[in-house]
């Protein structure tokens, strides 16, 4: 009788457990982000400085060198400051986590270019959000803080 009590109470608690980490992760490649209400969220959140104005997707691939996002937002000003907001989305995580690194290689090409005729805005260049979040590459480039903002959409499967 204490042997069945023991068995049932371990099985229970197994149940619990898958239960509980079942409900507690989400996979990554689950997140759905619209894209167009988060770059609109942002752009009216008063953290860039100036109107942007949505950069032609094949113009915005070159840019960056990526040519394999199922989805592309470029929104840039007129290019006296370094403020800059892509969203991109890939078909898969790998093809994302290469996107970053080509993400990363342009904030860092522009940090260079602007040191020399704007040094001020390097500041916003050093403190850019390039991140990856499942299929999806964000890259803000802005004074203000987006953090709240960008965790709203990016980071349910985080």
């Amino acid at each position: 009788m204490v042997t069945q009590m023991k068995n049932m109470l371990v099985v229970l608690l197994t149940a619990a457990l898958i239960l509980m980490s079942a409900c507690s992760t989400q996979d990554k490649g689950d997140l759905s982000v619209d894209l167009d209400a988060a770059a609109e969220e942002l752009l009216g959140s008063g953290v860039f400085e100036e109107t942007f104005t949505q950069a032609d997707e094949e113009i915005a691939k070159k840019l960056y060198g990526i040519e394999n996002a199922v989805s592309f937002r470029l929104y840039a000003g007129s290019g006296a400051t370094a403020s800059e907001l892509a969203l991109l989305e890939f078909g898969s995580e790998e093809d994302a986590k290469a996107a970053l690194a080509l993400a990363q290689e342009r904030v860092a090409s522009q940090k260079e270019s602007f040191a020399s005729y704007l040094p001020g805005e390097v500041k916003k260049l050093e403190d850019a959000v390039v991140e990856q979040h499942g299929r999806y590459v964000v890259v803000c480039i802005s004074a203000g803080d987006s953090g709240q903002i960008l965790s709203k959409y990016f980071t349910a499967g985080d």
